[in-house]
């Protein structure tokens, strides 16, 4: 369902994060093909979650996510709660 700018919360294309069974963030993401990035424009952590945990296993994911789709390099962009703990963690 398709959602207008203004009205979106977490970004336009945003994958729940699951650890260890349960949803501890929200990330958007973007395959850019044509350069060979995975753009992350931005990620949030959910409540009684550890940030940093979350963190580090979502730097892992998205490193495992871009070498599925034969990306080389990883973009991490500035919205959301959880990126500049993502962007330490990576």
């Amino acid at each position: 369902i398709y959602t207008p700018e203004h009205k979106r919360v977490h970004g336009y294309y945003v994958f729940p994060f699951l650890l260890d069974g349960e949803l501890v963030g929200r990330v958007d993401l973007r395959a850019e093909r044509g350069t060979g990035r995975l753009r992350v424009p931005a990620a949030f952590a959910e409540p009684g979650h550890s940030d940093t945990r979350t963190a580090q296993a979502l730097s892992v994911a998205l490193r495992e996510m871009a070498d599925w789709l034969e990306l080389d390099d990883i973009v991490l962009g500035d919205r959301g709660d959880l990126m500049p703990i993502l962007r330490a963690a990576s």
